[in-house]
């Protein structure tokens, strides 16, 4: 488990990566970490820029569900194909995987990922905030 978590946060020597880390929940319950002791926070985002590439790695909770859909939607929104997505599930971590392309009407390509990931920033805070606020 650990050995598979640690090649997905590799950085291969791509031309940009973003890493993202959020706290959804800070009381040790296991929504705020994957519960096996690491002190990797959840949701954890890498984006990884490769020419007209565009790899989004997201490491969440069983509670961040809407978080995949959205970082799909976000892609679709800002132009880009996606080519594959895929997911692994161990315990209380899903690990999902989705390789995009910048499609032929992709906004401007120079600050993609940059673009991607402030959306992204801004649906997850606004999550959490909603979470926090549900749940006090």
């Amino acid at each position: 488990m650990k050995e598979k978590r640690n090649s997905l946060l590799i950085d291969h020597n791509h031309n940009h990566n973003h890493n993202y880390d959020y706290d959804d929940d800070s009381n040790g319950n296991g929504n705020g970490n994957n519960g096996d002791g690491d002190d990797m926070k959840l949701p954890h985002i890498e984006i990884h820029e490769m020419g007209l590439a565009v790899e989004i790695v997201l490491i969440t909770g069983l509670d961040f569900k809407s978080l995949f859909y959205q970082t799909i939607r976000i892609l679709h929104e800002e132009g880009f194909d996606i080519l594959n997505a895929s997911f692994y599930v161990s315990q209380n971590t899903v690990f999902h995987t989705i390789h995009s392309q910048k499609g032929e009407f992709a906004s401007a390509t120079v600050g993609a990922s940059s673009r991607i990931s402030e959306r992204l920033n801004n649906f997850i805070n606004e999550a959490i905030t909603n979470n926090n606020n549900y749940n006090h």
